[in-house]
């Protein structure tokens, strides 16, 4: 006889961590669709509408906003995709807006925001931008979304069984990893960096294990045939330091995490760059969490820039959030003080700095009157 799966469906949507903490669930297809729900991650977040009541992110209380990350950690835990699209048939869109009283909020109504062909990456991502362009106190909405995104980025591929949530590795397979790293033996790959600060410095060189690198990385392991320079020399030349290219070899050899206070800014985003130029995702997600920790006015233009350059998600929703509530951001867009992709980029959460407010207002009046 076949089980039922809709309450379970239900239970996502409405984020009763209750009703599936210990239930028998194991029957659910948690990498299945559904035309009203979307994917189980994506339920979620969307969550559902019940004649005049909403239950989502922006609806719940601190307590339900809490079950549901706790659900989404469960549901990640059963092998669920945080990268499985929706069927075609699921065609949900929303829009948020913030009240006093029974008053709406002036400029507080985000865009509708569309769902459909989005992963629960890309629900989450877009339900960010809208927050971060509106007026409103968004705080505890903005901080579930960010957890949101802290959890999905803890998704790895595990074989045959879809996936699984990120788990304590034992610190000795770690050290091991470690010396694995650090030691020449074995090692048959060589890693060419840029030289040392100073004109004339002669490039550093690292060592590496092929089988590491191409089982990190599809684009070291196309690189690393013989067909190309790289694999018929066992030689990588990149043109970044030492610091960022140790960083990123330590996080496709042990997979730890970021946190080491002595690791500049600077060497976080190169290591980003180098991680997206060779394509290791989950290095990616790591850097860009430990950078965003590191925001400030005096390093926002450089995190911008690189951010919008690589359209990093979660950097990007992270940096306009620490725009909208920066004077000093705001002060130094208006007076063109940002490279043209940054001023581009704030441009669409604080309109064109050429335009006056009293154009802007005019703009407003002709647009509600229309």
């Amino acid at each position: 006889m076949e089980r039922d799966s809709d309450w379970i469906w239900e239970a996502l949507a409405l984020g009763e961590e209750s009703l599936l903490k210990d239930a028998d669930i194991d029957y659910f297809d948690w990498n299945g669709t559904h035309e009203k729900y979307g994917t189980p991650l994506i339920a979620l977040v969307v969550g559902k509408a019940t004649g005049q009541e909403v239950y989502d992110f922006a609806t719940g209380t601190p307590e339900k906003l809490t079950e549901r990350l706790n659900l989404m950690k469960l549901v990640l835990g059963k092998g669920a995709s945080p990268h499985a699209k929706p069927p075609p048939q699921f065609s949900i869109c929303k829009s948020w807006w913030k009240t006093e009283g029974d008053k709406e909020v002036e400029n507080s109504r985000t865009p509708l925001v569309h769902f459909n062909d989005k992963s629960a990456y890309g629900v989450v991502a877009s339900c960010l931008e809208a927050l971060t362009n509106v007026e409103g106190d968004w705080k505890r909405e903005l901080r579930f979304l960010r957890d949101a995104a802290r959890i999905l980025a803890s998704y790895r591929p595990s074989g045959h069984t879809g996936g699984q949530l990120r788990v304590p590795v034992a610190e000795g397979v770690v050290e091991t990893w470690e010396r694995i790293l650090n030691t020449s033996e074995g090692a048959d790959v060589t890693i060419a960096c840029k030289g040392g600060n100073g004109c004339g410095a002669q490039p550093a060189e690292l060592k590496a294990h092929a089988p590491v690198l191409r089982g990190a990385s599809r684009v070291l392991r196309a690189m690393l045939c013989s067909s190309f320079r790289e694999g018929s020399t066992a030689r990588v030349e990149v043109d970044f330091d030492t610091s960022a290219v140790k960083l990123l070899l330590n996080l496709m050899y042990t997979g730890e995490e970021v946190d080491d206070v002595d690791i500049t800014p600077e060497a976080l985003l190169a290591a980003v760059e180098l991680a997206h130029q060779w394509d290791v995702s989950h290095a990616v997600t790591a850097l860009e969490l430990a950078v965003v920790k590191r925001i400030d006015e005096d390093r926002f233009a450089r995190v911008m820039e690189v951010t919008a350059r690589l359209q990093l998600s979660i950097l990007m929703s992270a940096c306009m959030a620490f725009a909208k509530n920066s004077p000093d951001v705001k002060r130094r867009f208006k007076s063109a003080q940002y490279p043209p992709v940054v001023q581009a980029t704030l441009s669409k959460l604080f309109g064109d700095p050429a335009e006056s407010s009293e154009s802007r207002r005019k703009r407003r009046r002709l647009l509600m009157a229309i």
